[in-house]
């Protein structure tokens, strides 16, 4: 045994050292779900696959291995011959396109669309007339994969004049009649051989007698009174009609076939029991109601194909139900839905959804209300009638690429909340609170020798002007100019005023006017304020005063309380006291005389 294990480890060293790795083999290509053969060319001792799940490998014969591809892919196969040699062989797994590319070519003729695999995922490359085109190409390649997310999608839509928008204009009518009739009689008397009653069906309140007047609660149509007999009858005989309509008018804009809903009404709550183990829990829900539309439009030439649903819901709370303490209404709905097919602008109507209702009672005083003849006075009848139409009107048109949308107008301007101050009555505003003066070492500042002299102010330089006029004028400040600074010293007093110098002497005047007016009324509001200030202030110290005095007043009560208490307590203990040592007093006494008959007792039996 340990020479044959020696012999086999000789032949293993010796088959180890001449293993010799062959060249990489040809690539294999397969489909999905396809399998071939390999032929080697040498006998195959091993086959080892990177990965089982893309494909696998089966040794038919000594030489030969069939492939069977099972998922998209490229993976590595190593086969091992008898002499150790190895050789390495690429397996890529692919779809099966060629199918695919032949439904595409049959299903959108004239279209420029291709399709190639990339690992698990199909690309579709080329151009397409519309969007529609790309999604429909999309939809029906993914029929060839797991996932729908593996088709990608790198077709370019071609540029075109036709537009895929459908503007859909819809119009809900609903119009509501009702008729109601009512006819009944109640009949009393005030004084009827000396008889004060009333009788009525209950329909409505009969007259009643208030210290001896009759009381009318109802004002009714027909009244009768015999002054004779006091016996009077009230008569309702009433007959009403009614006529209400609703009116929504919700425009949509969608591509063509993609699907757009609105909705305009609310979400009410729905109690739903969920069983968690042995407990139940009770969650909500919100259902939806109102005036509903959805719609899918798809343009096909200059028609739109149209597969439209709308409804109208309302809250029914008549059949409404209760459950574990939560009323939950029912739905009143009325819904349809079809396929159309209309030319833009044509309107197509939905009609005929009709909800009729009639209900009716009658009511009589039991007895002399079921005599033949005589009974129908003592008898009310009231019938109404409720009827309810939906109309829905929908037209379709298909907007051009240029088109301004549903209307070219732009909304309006919303009307000014406060209007504009005129300009007339408008001021300036104040000056600053501090000015920035120019430096004395800029005004000092000496001429050139060979400067021209200085020119007075003219009516070349407003702002000269207004500056010299502002030195010359008391109580006002100067004039500061970014341009020209003029010092006061260079206006001559005796020399006559300008028109400008005169206008901005007005103005300066009137501005520092403006000023002390702004000023008076800042520091009168400033008074205002500050005795408003002092009063509350006032007010505040006095209530806290009030409430410190009241704080003393009631510690004193409870200080004085407490002392009257303690003194009844200690009054209390004292008479206890004293009822206790009295009681010890006497215990002493009659303890003191039986000590006394029990000594006498004692001296008398020794004596015997």
């Amino acid at each position: 045994m340990r020479r044959a294990s020696k012999a086999l480890i000789l032949l293993i060293a010796i088959l180890g050292s001449s293993i010799v790795y062959a060249a990489d083999g040809d690539s294999v290509n397969l489909t999905v779900g396809r399998s071939t053969v390999v032929d080697t060319g040498t006998s195959i001792a091993r086959v080892s696959l990177t990965s089982a799940d893309v494909a696998d490998a089966l040794v038919t014969s000594s030489n030969e291995l069939l492939i069977n591809g099972k998922m998209p892919g490229t993976i590595s196969m190593f086969v091992w011959d008898r002499a150790g040699g190895i050789r390495k062989y690429e397996v890529n797994v692919q779809r099966d396109l060629g199918r695919l590319s032949e439904q595409l070519k049959q299903l959108f003729p004239g279209e420029k669309i291709t399709a190639n695999s990339s690992g698990k995922s199909i690309v579709l490359s080329g151009e397409a007339s519309s969007q529609n085109v790309v999604d429909k190409a999309m939809s029906v390649s993914a029929g060839y994969v797991d996932k729908k997310d593996e088709v990608v999608s790198l077709l370019q839509v071609l540029p075109s004049t036709a537009s895929n928008q459908v503007l859909l204009k819809v119009r809900f009518a609903e119009v509501s009649r009702n008729a109601i009739t009512q006819l009944g009689a109640s009949w009393f008397s005030n004084g009827y051989k000396n008889t004060i009653g009333s009788a009525t069906t209950g329909q409505f309140p009969a007259p009643f007698f208030d210290d001896g007047k009759t009381v009318f609660s109802d004002y009714l149509n027909l009244f009768v009174f015999d002054l004779k007999d006091h016996i009077g009858a009230v008569i309702k005989a009433l007959q009403s009609k009614g006529l209400f309509q609703s009116l929504a008018e919700p425009n949509l804009v969608a591509q063509s076939g993609k699907e757009a809903s609105f909705l305009a009404g609310g979400e009410f709550p729905i109690p739903v029991a969920q069983a968690s183990g042995t407990n139940v829990a009770i969650s909500i829900q919100f259902k939806e109601f109102g005036i509903r539309l959805n719609f899918l439009p798809t343009i096909v030439g200059d028609r739109v194909q149209l597969h439209v649903r709308p409804e109208v819901s309302t809250l029914d709370f008549n059949n409404a139900i209760l459950l574990q303490g939560f009323r939950i209404p029912a739905l009143s709905s009325r819904r349809a839905e079809t396929d159309v097919e209309l030319q833009s602008g044509q309107t197509f109507a939905i009609a005929g959804l009709l909800n009729n209702t009639v209900s009716s009672s009658l009511q009589k005083i039991p007895g002399i209300g079921d005599i033949p003849v005589l009974g129908n006075l003592f008898r009310s009848k009231a019938a109404q009638k409720d009827q309810t139409e939906l109309v829905v009107m929908i037209t379709p048109e298909i907007l051009p690429r240029s088109s301004n949308g549903v209307t070219p107008n732009l909304p309006r301007v919303q009307e000014q909340f406060l209007q504009p101050i005129p300009e007339k009555k408008s001021m300036d505003m104040p000056p600053p609170a501090f000015r920035r003066q120019a430096t004395g070492a800029a005004e000092q500042q000496a001429p050139a020798p060979n400067a021209s002299p200085a020119k007075p102010a003219s009516t070349s330089n407003p702002a000269a002007a207004a500056a010299a006029v502002s030195a010359l004028t008391p109580n006002s400040v100067p004039v500061v100019n970014t341009e020209t600074t003029v010092p006061a010293t260079s206006a001559t007093p005796n020399r006559p005023m300008t028109k400008d110098e005169q206008v901005a002497l007005e103005r300066m005047k009137k501005q520092d006017k403006r000023q002390k007016e702004q000023f008076a009324r800042q520091a009168a509001l400033d008074r205002v304020k500050a005795d408003a200030e002092a009063k509350r202030q006032a007010a505040s110290d006095q209530r806290q005063a009030a409430a410190e005095t009241a704080a003393k007043e009631a510690a004193a009560r409870q200080s004085a309380e407490a002392a009257r208490r303690q003194a009844e307590i200690d009054r209390k203990q004292a008479e206890a006291d004293k009822k206790q040592q009295k009681v010890v007093e006497e215990a002493e006494a009659r303890m003191k005389a039986a000590q006394a008959a029990y000594d006498a007792e004692l001296t008398k039996s020794k004596k015997q």
